[in-house]
């Protein structure tokens, strides 16, 4: 049973795959479906009783099927806008849809049939579920109904048609809706009508009969867009009337020989019912626009907020104050803890709805994934409605709204807009907690790094010098007096020289401990570039013992503000990098100029150079440039030179050089510049070393 479980859902998901492959294609090659590859069912929605019966009856074949299946609603231009009932109902439809399982799909268009077709073409839909009232024949007749519609325009679908009698009294109740204009309307087309007669009267010697009656369609027109189909109707047979009683000879009354001009009445009827329907059209369609821009609107608004916010407690913050704005509400957003226990994260305008058992509702909502509370079918007791915040994974928390409306049930409206909020909301919540753990691994697999090439760097750069101590000074106690004064010295000076090597390693692993930790205090004071120069060269006297030096410093370099032992300490650390990467007996270089601004350092050694991606990487820690001469070293010499520099607000890079090997500078920032006198390095100037 298992693997047949397995199997079938294997099954659905290559069918699946295949599907949206095929939909693509279909696209690409302009080719109108459907195709046979799989069953996929739609139904019709309407806010209609009879609608959750053909939603049930799609549920079940869809699951008989194992398909896939659409709940769709195609909005129309209406004379008269939805009232309370029927938006009830739809909301009601599409949700029923939703919990068995459906996608539901909202359409806006004057022909229902082609749009429900062109998204059946689209979506390679196999079988359509539609409903049809019964009427008279001669009621069918007069009228096309929706489903002959789609019988006779579909190609390759097949259509499933249920049809339905409703009660009398329902479909009142429903489909016929309150005709309410305000009785101000009337008053105004009144005296709208009082002034185009004195107009039509004053022009009428000028411009005739026939110009007369287009005048009095003025004001049918404009009642017609301004108040609708009813003043409309009225305006015309009010114009009627005025025209045969005022210029239909003989004036003044209505006679039999006035019949014929009952032409007009009919006219004027027509120009004000189609007039009429298509202003009640056109307004209802800006409506929608309005509705549909001001969701735009606000999801881009959000989305533009929270783009670029990385902590979960102000980005919060920023949708609860959105979504409140957008919606006039108070909103409470509840994120889950370590625990798995909600709490409170964020609120806008207020949470004082939020008590114990509101709380309860929303801990449902987050468990099952489910919308509850207010105007839905679930808990809808409670004060507040309550969206999950939903990924594909799980919940990532819950959206606590209280609209200020005394409506009990959610408009289609308001729902998908609360969903989308709730939708973008999951996403950022996912994203921030996806760039914490992606964080959290880089900071991992970096410490792992830096582990590795600190434990690689004190089995060499410790045991090294330490064996060579060892060595020596067991040489030293075992052949006391055997060795000349000569060979003592030598041992003597291989102990100097890894004592020096283990100091200078050691100090600069603290260094980098204090460059990171920000423990680094500088104690500026004026200092000669050259005079640290000096220092740095007598301290590596002996490294540098078999090197020709070549010093050029600027005869007017200025002093600068700095830490005299930090930058020695950068300048022995650039020399001793030199030392390493270049070939033995080679020529080093340090040069020194200044300009306006700053005083530029650099030290160049006569050594292969390296490649270009070695540049961006130098001055990283633990990093190692590949030689096949055996360098010791930890990789920190570089890292601890860029730190220091940077703390003097300056910067250091490297380049190679045109005539070989390796540049590697440093600039400073010049404050009030100060001169000094020419100093001296080893007692020359400017000299060879």
């Amino acid at each position: 049973m298992k693997y047949e479980k397995i199997r079938e859902l294997a099954l659905r998901y290559t069918a699946k795959r295949v599907g949206h492959a095929l939909e693509t294609y279909e696209e690409e090659h302009s080719i109108e479906g459907p195709w046979p590859t799989g069953d996929r069912i739609m139904v019709c929605v309407s806010p209609s009783p009879f609608s959750a019966q053909l939603i049930r009856t799609a549920g079940r074949i869809a699951e008989d099927m194992k398909a896939e299946w659409l709940a769709v609603y195609v909005e129309t231009p209406r004379r008269f806008p939805p009232n309370e009932a029927e938006r009830d109902l739809l909301a009601g439809n599409l949700q029923l849809a939703v919990d068995l399982g459906a996608e539901t799909i909202t359409l806006t268009g004057n022909d229902i049939a082609g749009e429900l077709l062109e998204l059946a073409r689209k979506r390679n839909v196999s079988q359509i579920i539609i409903g049809k009232s019964l009427h008279t024949a001669f009621w069918e007749r007069l009228h096309s109904s929706v489903a002959d519609n789609i019988i006779r325009r579909s190609r390759g679908a097949g259509i499933y048609v249920i049809p339905n009698r409703p009660k009398p009294e329902k479909q009142k109740k429903l489909h016929s809706p309150t005709l309410k204009i305000p009785l101000i309307n009337y008053l105004l087309l009144l005296m709208t009508m009082v002034l185009v007669t004195i107009l039509a009267g004053l022009v009428y010697p000028y411009v005739g009969l026939a110009n007369v009656a287009m005048i009095l369609i003025l004001p049918i027109l404009f009642s017609a867009v301004k108040w609708g189909t009813g003043p409309a109707v009225t305006a015309a047979v009010i114009c009627s009337l005025i025209f045969d009683y005022f210029y239909i000879p003989p004036v003044l009354g209505f006679i039999p020989s006035d019949l014929p001009y009952l032409f007009n009445l009919v006219v004027f009827v027509i120009v004000a019912l189609l007039t009429g329907t298509l202003s009640g059209r056109l307004r209802q369609q800006v409506i929608s626009s309005r509705q549909r821009e001001t969701r735009m609107v606000a999801l881009y608004s959000l989305s533009r907020d929270i783009a670029a916010v990385s902590e979960i407690n102000p980005a919060m913050e920023i949708v609860a104050r959105r979504i409140s704005e957008t919606t006039d509400s108070q909103v409470a957003i509840l994120l889950p803890d370590q625990n798995g226990k909600l709490e409170l994260r964020a609120v806008a305008s207020s949470q004082d709805f939020l008590n114990d058992s509101e709380l309860a509702v929303a801990r449902w909502a987050f468990e099952n994934g489910e919308i509850a509370g207010r105007g839905t079918e679930t808990l809808n007791s409670a004060v507040g409605l309550y969206v999950p915040l939903r990924t594909e994974q799980y919940s990532q928390g819950v959206l606590g709204i209280k609209l200020e409306s005394k409506e009990r049930r959610l408009h289609l409206e308001q729902r998908r807009l609360l969903e989308a909020f709730a939708n973008l909301t999951a996403l950022l919540v996912t994203r921030i907690k996806l760039a914490e753990l992606a964080k959290e691994s880089r900071l991992a697999a970096e410490s792992e790094r830096l582990r590795t090439a600190l434990f690689d760097s004190l089995s060499h750069d410790l045991r090294t010098p330490l064996a060579s101590i060892i060595g020596a000074v067991t040489s030293i106690l075992e052949g006391e007096g055997f060795f000349s004064p000569e060979a003592s010295h030598d041992l003597l000076q291989t102990i100097k020289q890894g004592a020096l090597r283990m100091n200078r390693f050691v100090g600069n692993l603290l260094d980098m401990a204090k460059l990171e930790s920000g423990l680094i205090r500088l104690n500026k004071d004026w200092c000669d570039i050259r005079e640290i120069i000096g220092v740095a060269v007598r301290d590596m006297k002996d490294p540098l013992r078999d090197r020709p030096l070549k010093v050029e410093v600027s005869s007017d370099l200025p002093l600068v503000k700095a830490d005299f032992v930090v930058l020695e300490q950068v300048l022995v650390n650039l020399l001793d990098n030199a030392i390493k990467y270049s070939d033995a007996g080679s020529e080093i270089c340090i040069s020194a100029s200044h300009d306006n601004k700053h005083v530029k350092v650099t030290v160049t050694d006569s050594g292969q150079g390296i490649s270009t991606e070695d540049l961006d990487h130098i001055f990283d820690k633990f990093y190692r440039l590949k030689s096949p001469r055996q360098v010791s070293g930890t990789g920190l010499g570089l890292a601890i030179c860029k730190g220091l520099i940077e703390t003097h607000q300056g910067s250091i890079w490297a380049s190679n050089n045109p005539s070989g090997g390796l540049d590697v500078s440093f600039i400073l920032p010049l404050g009030e510049a100060i001169s000094c006198k020419p100093a001296y390095i080893d007692g020359e100037e400017n000299n060879d070393h």
